[in-house]
């Protein structure tokens, strides 16, 4: 090993002194241009992950100057983990094959390409392969570019030890690129053509279904404050009437901690009957906590057996959280079967874990509740960490499917004047946020809705009614780039003191639509994920609105046209599917008119070009455009794929079709028959807008819909 000059500063890390013997130490303080220690910069996550899986192999050395040389780069931690965990698996199974444990020994024109070619490990995939060339060549050009270009001819000749042999082939040397990049882009493409025609039901469903939780949750909290307020003891038992639409009456039993246990005895040990009994430890009053018990539902018409709350079988399958831990063999079986039926099995995971937030506080129930579920007569509710699932899941849903965001933007979203903005055009109130889209590193705007707005606010009053304070708590970005969001915020999707990542947002949207029936054409089943809702956002676009594709580049904040072509490519079925009372967010509010008329002339005329072009500047028929480009559809608004419906202007949809109505009669005695499909097409756009403002009307009005609890004696 070779030893870092004796002025010089070592890294902060403490991985520097782990490692001292086991990683070459002159590497460890390689520095930037900046006279930086680059290990000082690389993330966390990807240290441990060397740490934890690379330190027995020969190639240790060779990873981490990759992950130095990428993480000086810029590259996002996310890619530079995908990129170092392919490497490191593959040229495990390729040296373990050969019996090779030198790196010097390693060939890449013997050993990578008899991997590549499938003559070892013939089973791997074709995207297995794939990745793995397309990583391995990657690296190689990257890091020996970047000791070429910063290094002296001394460091150079040293820092080639480290470097990836070069190889003399590429991607066109195998069929199994094209076969892999093919085979990807048919799936997504066949479940982007599951979900389409479903966006609106997605909406709507989301949103009935966040009713009926927060209906649960009231009723929840009613019977609570009965509970303490006339000192009542629990267990009790209530019931309440869901609408009509539903026609069920649900059936439930309060419990907290103490209760449960001291009406279980036979199922728990002397000690915590005595705990629970003096109400000591973990049953005291400061830790104790209420929960509920599902008993039964029936239909209010004829006393039958209702369906009950959706999730009550994810329950009942004990899917929730890290399900997989300490599961008998028949119990793990039947669980991976269900989840396999409802298509939530992964391809590279033997023990998928779709419901598994993996952030305390949101939809995994409370440690006392999943430990004693099997001990109650019906299903246990743990109802906060299900209602906050809901609430984030319903805002996500909303903002993906009517924006096309990405994931990463949407955690962005913060309840600053610099994120959230409103802006008064012609009466009308516009709203948006901003945000860094992939690839940049300055915020872009993003229109929305007011029923965005709406789901904004209601996260806002979960946050401050679960932290107790009146302004939501700031916190650091913790999702991929968060090298960008140096400084806390009150981000929007947080909960339990930390932002959340991609996994509790999966989780929740899962959650909320678990049962939702869809299918690619051939009958498998389609779950639900945040980039396939953005392919079906720009599926829609291009292909019924027949929007041009750089246009829905910038919808989509995308720079590579490339993509957003395969992004919009035409599904083997389309199918068309088309919001929300304002309330007060932190936000940076301009009155466009006012400052129009007080900005100079030249200014104007400045605005009034934009308004010509741009939709969110302008009324639109039917409903709210969430586009500040120039105009998809040249102002064509019915059944835009740009725009939001509005119920309260549903009356001009209705005048379309009367007018629809009457140009067709007037173009048929022309003799005008394109004319005729064009005015058929307009009243079917108008009916289709219609339908989707009825499930609008249908949520919205069950949302002010407040049950009542009526108690049982307990039994």
């Amino acid at each position: 090993m070779n030893l870092p000059d004796a002025t010089q500063q070592r890294p902060a890390t403490v991985w520097y002194d782990k490692w001292l013997g086991k990683m070459d130490t002159k590497l460890m303080c390689l520095k930037n241009g900046r006279s930086e220690f680059l290990i000082d910069k690389v993330d966390e996550r990807i240290l441990k992950y060397i740490n934890n899986n690379c330190l027995n192999f020969d190639w240790k050395n060779h990873l981490l100057l990759i992950i130095l040389i990428e993480t000086a780069q810029n590259k996002d931690a996310g890619t530079i983990k995908v990129i170092i965990g392919t490497l490191s698996t593959r040229l495990k199974d390729i040296f373990n094959h050969f019996n090779i444990t030198r790196f010097l020994d390693f060939d890449p024109n013997v050993h990578l390409y008899g991997y590549l070619k499938g003559e070892i490990f013939p089973n791997d995939s074709n995207n297995k392969r794939r990745r793995l060339l397309g990583n391995y060549s990657g690296a190689e050009c990257t890091t020996k570019k970047w000791v070429h270009n910063n290094l002296s001819f001394e460091e150079q000749d040293y820092y080639k030890q480290f470097l990836l042999q070069p190889i003399p082939f590429d991607s066109c040397d195998f069929s199994f690129q094209r076969l892999a990049i093919e085979q990807a882009q048919t799936i997504r493409k066949d479940e982007t053509d599951a979900i389409v025609p479903m966006l609106p039901t997605i909406r709507a469903e989301a949103n009935l279904r966040w009713n009926q939780m927060k209906r649960l949750r009231d009723a929840f909290h009613q019977q609570i404050q009965e509970v303490e307020t006339k000192s009542l003891s629990l267990p009790i038992e209530f019931f309440y009437d869901e609408p009509e639409r539903i026609g069920e009456r649900f059936h439930f039993r309060l419990w907290d901690k103490p209760s449960f246990v001291l009406h279980h005895q036979t199922q728990f040990s002397e000690a915590i009957i005595k705990q629970a009994t003096q109400k000591k430890v973990t049953y005291s009053d400061e830790k104790n906590a209420y929960f509920l018990e599902f008993i039964r539902t029936e239909s209010i018409e004829d006393n039958s057996e209702g369906e009950g709350l959706w999730f009550n079988e994810l329950i009942g399958f004990n899917v929730l959280g890290n399900w997989n831990k300490n599961r008998p063999i028949e119990e793990h079986e039947r669980i991976l079967k269900f989840l396999s039926l409802w298509g939530y099995e992964q391809k590279y995971e033997q023990k998928p874990k779709p419901f598994f937030s993996q952030h305390k506080g949101i939809l995994t129930p409370t440690t006392f509740v999943t430990l004693h579920k099997d001990k109650a007569q019906g299903l246990l509710i743990d109802v906060e960490p299900f209602y906050a699932a809901c609430t984030f899941g319903l805002l996500a849903i909303d903002i993906l499917t009517t924006t096309g965001a990405r994931i990463n933007e949407l955690l962005q979203i913060n309840n600053t004047k610099e994120c959230i903005l409103i802006k008064k055009v012609k009466e009308k109130l516009h709203f948006s946020f901003k945000a860094i889209p992939k690839g940049r590193d300055s915020l872009e705007e993003f229109y929305i809705s007011k029923q965005t707005m709406e789901h904004l606010q209601t996260v806002a009053r979960l946050l401050k009614e679960h932290y107790a304070v009146k302004k939501i708590p700031s916190n650091l970005y913790r999702y991929e780039r968060k090298h960008l969001f140096t400084k806390p915020l009150p981000y929007y999707f947080q909960y339990e003191g930390k932002a959340m990542k991609v996994d509790s947002i999966y989780s929740s949207i899962r959650f909320l639509l678990h049962g939702l029936i869809l299918e690619t054409q051939s009958g498998k089943p389609v779950t639900i994920k945040t980039h396939l809702l953005r392919h079906a956002f720009a599926t829609e676009a291009v292909q019924r609105q027949n929007v041009n594709v750089d246009i829905v580049a910038k919808l989509l904040h995308q720079r590579d046209l490339n993509v957003t072509a395969y992004y919009s490519a035409p599904t083997p079925s389309q199918i068309s599917e088309s919001i929300s009372e304002l309330h007060d967010v932190i936000s940076s509010y301009v009155d466009i008119d006012d400052a129009y008329l007080r900005s100079p002339k030249e200014l104007q005329q400045q605005f009034d070009g934009h308004a010509e072009k741009v939709g969110v500047y302008n009324k639109v028929l039917g409903g709210t455009c969430v586009t500040d480009f120039v105009c998809p559809t040249k102002m064509q608004c019915l059944g835009c794929k740009a725009k939001v419906p509005e119920p309260d202007q549903e009356d001009e949809l209705l005048e379309v079709i009367q007018l629809s109505k009457d140009m067709e009669k007037r173009f048929k005695q022309m003799g005008l028959e394109v004319e005729v499909r064009k005015a058929k097409e307009m009243a079917k756009q108008a009916k289709i807008e219609l339908k989707e403002i009825d499930l609008i009307k249908q949520y919205r009005e069950e949302r002010h819909y407040e049950p009542t609890t009526k108690l049982n004696p307990f039994r």
